[in-house]
């Protein structure tokens, strides 16, 4: 199975094969374009042009440059198959150098029988050192510039093609100092680069080292909220769970004081308060469990009544007058539904706090559905939120409550939770009368929308707050 990275994307050929291995393949393939642009002229000047006199030649050094060329291709790949290493390195360079020599030596041959110092083909031996730049280490490619301008010369001395006049001399001195700046040029320029990208592998390391300590970071933070919300619902939860206890010593003083008739009632009577008090352990520990949330298609007015039982075990829901408003159109959407479940126990929570002090409190749940969006309204009537707070109501530990009363993640991960389904948040309040956060999800998000990463929330100080 391939790896992937914390994007979940698999790593390119490149990173896997080297840039190095990856370069040769790459020359190997320009030469196979030079080899047959070698071999048609050839051909096209013995039949139609006549322009050189050693056409035949030409022509068997562009068969030579083909047939050596299958010859590294094979080697490459023989090469390329061994494990990465210092030795698999060292192979790869030494085949690089031999590469260099063979062209440098066809490119000797091809300027000699066309031309010499004349030639037109001059000019590529500064193409190859730039290939030898950016092939080699700066000693070989130093290295390789002299055996190319020994070979040169070499073989204009064997041919009596030696520059003899004055403005010949100097027009051959400038192209021997042009192919030694070359490399000079060529190896500074790239040895900066492969600088640049070793830094900007280095980053792109502690990038996703960052982006997976801040994904540990965010699953503990939620998690932290869930457990937040489950010690505000204790004391409720041992109400619940006290009532069946309760029933069930009754049943077993009376069973223990007449053993001798106990009835199947007294029996089904046991196993009902038992299931009652498993189905609420079954609630708390899937609510509470940190496991990987899975997207599902479900009924949105299911999920949020889902939340809403999650919540009977507080005790100030009973306090207050609850209003459903489901729709019949909200229908069914593709989501998270504990994400969901999550983001609207944190709203209703936060809505019992701001309704603490109100005489006659007043929850109520909307659902809706209208242009492709399923709608969730959250509104209360308590205190509301102040404009000045309104631009900073999604910064994480950002809090109103009291010390100790609150972490200031709440409204920040349920802001993210949404945005991952491709959703968002809208807020509107009013001092002193309430607030309402209206839920927007996509009834069927696009794949993009979906991979895109939750961002922070722009400041501002508007009392209807878009996210």
């Amino acid at each position: 199975m391939s790896q992937r990275d914390d994007s979940g994307r698999i790593p390119g050929t490149a990173q896997r094969r080297g840039p190095l291995l990856v370069q040769l393949r790459w020359f190997i393939r320009l030469r196979w374009l030079a080899g047959l642009i070698v071999t048609l002229g050839a051909m096209a000047d013995m039949r139609w042009l006549g322009w050189f006199a050693h056409s035949p030649r030409i022509l068997l050094v562009g068969i030579a440059i083909v047939f050596y060329n299958l010859l590294l291709w094979w080697t490459l790949h023989v090469i390329g198959r061994r494990p990465i290493g210092p030795n698999r390195r060292a192979l790869l360079l030494l085949s690089a150098w031999a590469q260099l020599l063979l062209d440098m030596f066809c490119l000797t041959l091809l300027v000699i029988w066309t031309g010499g110092v004349d030639s037109p083909l001059t000019p590529f031996y500064v193409l190859h050192m730039v290939f030898a730049s950016l092939l080699l280490p700066r000693a070989m490619a130093y290295a390789g510039a002299a055996a190319v301008i020994i070979m040169y010369c070499a073989a204009l001395w064997a041919t009596r093609s030696w520059p003899a006049e004055r403005n010949d001399r100097l027009m051959f001195a400038a192209r021997i100092l042009t192919l030694l700046a070359t490399v000079h040029l060529a190896n500074h320029i790239t040895r900066s680069l492969r600088s640049h990208r070793r830094r900007l592998l280095r980053q792109n390391r502690r990038i996703r080292l960052m982006t997976r300590q801040l994904k540990r970071q965010q699953r503990a933070m939620i998690q932290h909220e869930k457990m937040v919300a489950l010690g505000q619902m204790a004391a409720g939860v041992t109400h619940e769970i006290a009532n069946p206890l309760a029933s069930m010593d009754s049943l077993l003083q009376l069973m223990q004081r007449k053993p001798d008739r106990v009835r199947p009632e007294a029996i089904a009577t046991l196993r009902e308060q038992i299931d009652r008090i498993n189905q609420i352990i079954q609630q708390m520990k899937t609510f509470a469990h940190p496991a990987e949330m899975q997207r599902q298609t479900v009924e949105l007015n299911e999920v949020v009544e889902q939340a809403l039982h999650m919540l009977r075990f507080d005790k100030r829901l009973k306090q207050v007058r609850l209003e459903r408003q489901y729709s019949p159109q909200a229908g069914r959407v593709w989501l998270l539904p504990q994400a969901l479940q999550q983001v609207l126990v944190n709203l209703i929570i936060n809505a019992l706090d701001a309704m603490s002090q109100t005489p006659e409190p007043v929850l109520t749940i909307r659902t809706d559905r209208r242009e492709g969006w399923c709608l969730i309204e959250v509104s209360d009537n308590g205190t509301g939120i102040l404009p000045e707070h309104m631009g900073r109501l999604f910064e994480p530990f950002f809090t109103t409550k009291p010390p100790g009363k609150g972490t200031g993640l709440g409204l920040s991960i349920s802001y993210s939770l949404i945005q991952k389904q491709g959703g968002s948040i809208t807020v509107r309040s009013q001092p002193g009368k309430g607030a309402s956060f209206i839920i927007r999800l996509p009834v069927q998000a696009a794949a993009s929308d979906l991979a895109q990463a939750a961002g922070s929330p722009a400041n501002g100080k508007t009392q209807d707050k878009s996210i």
